[in-house]
């Protein structure tokens, strides 16, 4: 079998520089993105589960902003 890609050339987040740690968040965020979108698009109740997600979402730039 052979080895995943990448595998053996892994940094830990801390170990990335300031450009690789922007592009990691801008990733994750657009990952997130599809992910609540398929969860609403997904779900028996599309416009509570859109309210909970954006509340999520909220309380997440909530704690952002009070740590500054």
């Amino acid at each position: 079998m052979s080895e995943p890609r990448h595998q053996g050339d892994t940094k830990t987040f801390g170990e990335l520089t300031f450009a690789e740690q922007a592009k990691s968040i801008t990733a994750s965020i657009n990952d997130l993105q599809s992910a609540i979108e398929h969860h609403i698009s997904n779900a028996p109740d599309s416009t509570e589960t859109r309210r909970k997600c954006n509340d999520q979402i909220q309380r997440l730039l909530n704690r952002l902003l009070d740590n500054r």
